[in-house]
């Protein structure tokens, strides 16, 4: 092997586990920590949990730059889309640690939910297809565990750091963890805009990506739009039932310590159903997993809706291994269906129609709860919405171009 692969070798898993601390930093530390944050700043403040919930629905920015930082990652690479995206969420958990105002907290979400794409799903389906191309749903799997690991210490850490420390130093240090991978990112990241990956390509053989799709040819077909409409009304689990499980959990009674173990668990099933996902989607077509994946997390709901101990434990680590598989199996099927060529461009406008359920999800649970004290009602209805998401997996077909 040459000097220059030896070197590409060496470059490859640099890249990987950067994205992985991105992934974490990113989604892991903005959805999943910020539970530890709900009852500190409705005692703090006096704010209602819907007041709280509206600034979770302000996710919708992720959904509506999606397409955009596509395009921008397609024309400009990943490593500047990367950068500039932990910057942003470097600069919203800043605010959050000295807002006083209810504005405060949705300008801060604002700025984190537009930092998502470019910092996760985004770069990684085409990094991993450029520098993995055997072992592409893998990598993708390893890397998007990033977000659940960073779900399995956050929650507890975060939790540690608001009764010892106050829940704005908890912010800051959100703040210096997202800049020093921001760093690195700026150091390891590289993709085909800056290095011959031709040559690590030839040296894995075949080339998986025969059918590259424009944008326009991908919203033509009945695929894209089956693979959308599952993937919008899927997100109603994470965005009504998951970020809402250690609030769920201690309004039945639970302690808050008890809870966030709870949401280690849902953690760490999730980074299991992300290495399982990843490698069978090299071994069979995704859209088959993501039907599978759907039935446990209703499996899962019906569990974390009894009052029994044991069977909250065992629906946490359910809606792991059904919720941790979807942020492999997005990418993984957009590149079987459309190829590699405008990946992020295509998979950034499938993001668009996820603007459904983060706006309307946590307003509608936060106002359930409000009204009854409980969320099984907005629960019952996720349950109903994953019904259809199945069926429109189902129709899902991926054909030659």
């Amino acid at each position: 092997m040459s000097l220059d692969l030896i070197k590409l070798e060496y470059r490859k898993w640099y890249i990987a586990s950067t994205t992985f601390l991105s992934v974490g930093v990113s989604i892991g530390l903005i959805q999943y920590a910020f539970q530890a944050f709900v009852i500190p700043l409705e005692q703090e403040f006096g704010w209602s949990r819907t007041e709280i919930n509206i600034s979770i629905s302000l996710g919708i920015a992720s959904s509506l730059i999606a397409p955009i930082a596509g395009r921008f990652l397609d024309k400009f690479g990943s490593m500047k889309i990367m950068a500039l995206s932990l910057f942003v969420i470097t600069i919203g958990f800043l605010l959050r640690g000295s807002m006083n105002h209810l504005w405060q907290l949705y300008l801060s979400s604002i700025l984190l939910y537009v930092g998502i794409p470019g910092a996760t799903q985004l770069p990684l389906g085409k990094l991993m297809g450029i520098w993995f191309p055997k072992i592409r749903g893998r990598m993708i799997g390893f890397i998007m565990a990033g977000n659940n690991f960073s779900a399995v210490i956050s929650v507890p850490i975060a939790t540690f750091l608001i009764i010892s420390s106050g829940w704005r130093i908890a912010f800051f240090v959100l703040a210096i963890a997202t800049f020093i991978v921001m760093i690195l990112v700026l150091l390891c990241i590289r993709d085909d805009k800056n290095y011959n990956i031709s040559k690590i390509n030839s040296a894995n053989s075949k080339n998986n990506y025969e059918k590259d799709y424009e944008v326009k040819e991908a919203l033509r077909t009945y695929a894209f739009w089956f693979l959308a409409a599952g993937m919008t009304l899927q997100q109603f689990a994470r965005t009504t039932v998951v970020i809402q499980l250690v609030p769920h959990f201690i309004s039945q009674g639970i302690s808050s310590t008890l809870a966030s173990s709870m949401m280690s668990v849902f953690g760490v099933f999730a980074v299991i159903s992300k290495l399982i996902s990843g490698w069978l989607s090299d071994l069979i077509p995704s859209r088959f997993i993501l039907i599978i994946v759907v039935i446990l997390q209703m499996i899962g709901i019906q569990l974390i809706l009894s009052e029994n101990l044991t069977y909250l434990w065992i629906g946490s680590g359910l809606m792991g291994l059904g919720i941790g598989a979807m942020g492999v199996l997005g990418p993984s099927t957009t590149t079987e269906l459309f190829g590699l060529k405008k990946y992020s461009s295509i998979f950034g406008t499938l993001q668009m129609p996820v603007a459904i359920p983060v706006i309307v999800g946590p307003i509608i649970s936060g106002i359930i709860f409000d009204k009854y004290k409980s969320y099984n009602l907005a629960f019952n209805l996720v349950e109903l919405l994953l019904i259809i998401s199945v069926m429109c997996f189902i129709f899902v077909r991926i054909k030659s171009k």
